[in-house]
């Protein structure tokens, strides 16, 4: 800064110079000229100079400073003058340049552009090492020929309003602008029986740790962005774009969760009635992948449709084929605005399927109980596999993946149900492929024991909050409800006969039977408590030389979400 005030105080001397110069300039230009001052010097012999000759001189000084003075003082109001009429000229030029070529402006002019004047001369500021690099970085004073400022008209700014619920959201008066971020967070404990298994492994995990962030640019422009705690650090897990014009056509772009069955396109994981999903949907779903898609609601919303291309590999990041998915998906309510049968309200009927062509590393190598979704964090340890392919094997060739499904609410009931299907190439090298056929399915029933109804599986408010979240509620215990689920996954024998897997080690087969209570002690905090029981159509290594035809687990889950 002590640079700075030199040049400060520099650039005022030198104004300073310049003033007295065009002053001196103006003043011997007129046309009057200095009148001769009388000599004071005495001739020799001259007689002495009276005291009335030295009062007349020293009174014609005075007139002569008076006019120099008052020629000054004038001379300095006309510079003022042509000084403020030039940075008057100046300031015009460059408003008519900022609003685009008005004012019959060209936009050829290399005018100079006035930079902007130097600001704070507070004392307080000296002795700061920083450069002040600032009026570089706005827009260069000597453009060129074709340089064009922005006509862009900056809209007038909006008023914007903060609060919490859904998530801490952000968003402008006028509503067309918004942005709100969540978390979810989840930490399990798994205790596997037959202590010594490799795998499992019982311990505490962390399935999820995420933050998401979503909202609107503008109405019709919704975005997503999330990011989740992987096993060895941050990965991308949605991002996309969604062109919401009209609720009956939109348009999705980006990475998100592809629109096959039912209880993974319409049930989030934090308010699933179980900690996780089905057998065939952990272990052989598409989860999220790149793709566009059109989805939305017709016939007053009793129908939800959603059809689009996606990159083939199950939870994928990019295309490792040139073959892409097709997906679609449908759900009715037929019986949503019925009158007569208004038990029926909540009744959801539909189908899913993925058609495409494969030919990659096989994602999963292996097939297990007690798994988790291909993008959640929970490394192969904790889970128990029954089917693992040999490590030659790829999967090539045609690929078809569908379910029909059926779910229904009523009062505190869930009713979730799915049947599941398809077949899926497989190949080593040298060897054609072979079309090995999978099959699946799962039933759930959930029912609150503390009187909360349900619509659909999403948040729920405890009527009687264990921690309540607002003024005036009734506290309590919180909600309770009881779970149990069936769910089964079968993979066709050519698996074996094929070669892609060894028929003493490994089963075609598991069947999983879950009983469990979720407690929800407000709408933001749950707690899952679960028994998983794990049945194999053949005995499975669970250890060198030791096998099992079953095995059991004991699943407690913390989840926060907001």
């Amino acid at each position: 800064m002590q640079t700075r005030l030199q040049a400060r105080w520099w650039i005022r001397l030198v104004g300073l110079a310049s003033m007295l110069v065009v002053c001196a300039r103006d003043t011997l230009g007129q046309s009057t000229s200095l009148p001769a001052l009388p000599s004071t010097a005495q001739p020799s012999g001259a007689s002495p100079t009276s005291v009335q000759e030295l009062a007349e001189r020293l009174r014609k000084m005075e007139e002569m400073n008076k006019k120099l003075a008052d020629q000054l003082e004038r001379s300095t109001r006309e510079h003022d003058e042509q000084m403020r009429m030039v940075l008057g000229r100046y300031a015009d030029l460059e408003r008519r340049l900022s609003n685009g070529n008005a004012g019959g402006v060209r936009e050829e002019s290399t005018a100079v552009r006035e930079f902007p004047p130097l600001q704070n001369d507070d004392e307080s500021d000296l002795g700061s090492p920083v450069p002040e690099y600032w009026s570089f970085q706005r827009e260069p004073p000597f453009p060129d020929p074709h340089y064009r400022l922005s006509n862009i008209n900056v809209p007038p700014k909006r008023r914007l309003e903060g609060w919490f619920g859904p998530g801490f959201q952000l968003q402008t008066d006028d509503e067309e602008f918004r942005l709100q971020v969540h978390v979810l967070s989840q930490v399990e404990a798994r205790a596997w029986d037959n202590g010594g298994q490799t795998p499992p492994v019982g311990g505490f995990y962390f399935p999820r740790q995420r933050v998401f962030f979503n909202g609107r640019i503008t109405k019709p422009v919704e975005y997503v962005f999330s990011i989740n705690r992987g096993l060895n650090g941050i990965d991308l897990l949605d991002a996309f774009l969604n062109f919401n014009f009209d609720d009956r056509f939109q348009v999705r772009f980006g990475r998100y969760m592809t629109p096959l069955t039912y209880d993974q396109f319409a049930i989030r994981p934090m308010w699933l009635p179980t900690p996780e999903r089905s057998l065939f949907t952990t272990n052989l779903g598409l989860n999220r992948q790149l793709g566009l898609m059109a989805w939305g609601y017709l016939f007053d919303k009793r129908l939800d449709y959603a059809a689009g291309l996606f990159n083939g590999s199950r939870n994928s990041f990019q295309t490792l084929s040139n073959a892409n998915d097709f997906i679609g998906y449908l759900n009715a309510r037929p019986f949503q605005d019925s009158e007569p049968l208004w038990f029926l309200k909540y009744l959801n009927l539909g189908s899913s399927v993925a058609i495409g062509y494969q030919d990659q590393q096989p994602v999963p190598a292996s097939l297990r109980i007690g798994a988790v979704s291909p993008d959640a964090a929970l490394p192969p340890v904790a889970s128990m596999p029954f089917l693992v392919l040999e490590p030659n094997v790829i999967e090539r060739g045609d690929r078809l993946l569908g379910s029909v499904h059926g779910a229904y609410y009523f009062r505190g009931l869930s009713l979730l149900g799915e049947w599941q299907y398809g077949y899926a190439g497989y190949a080593t090298a040298g060897r054609p492929s072979v079309s090995v056929p999978i099959s699946g399915y799962y039933v759930t029933a959930a029912y609150f024991l503390t009187g909360e109804h349900v619509e659909n599986r999403s948040m729920i408010q405890p009527r009687r909050p264990l921690i309540a979240t607002q003024k005036g509620q009734i506290r309590g215990l919180g909600a309770w409800e009881a779970v149990a689920r069936v769910s089964e996954l079968q993979v066709g024998r050519d698996i074996f006969t094929a070669g892609f897997a060894d028929p003493s080690l490994w089963s075609n087969s598991a069947l999983t039977t879950e009983l469990g209570v979720n407690w929800y002690w407000n709408e933001h905090f749950k707690i899952y408590m679960f028994w998983l029981h794990g049945d194999f159509a053949d005995p499975v290594l669970v250890r060198p030389a030791t096998f099992q035809r079953s095995s059991d687990m004991f699943w407690l889950r913390c989840q926060l979400w907001f």
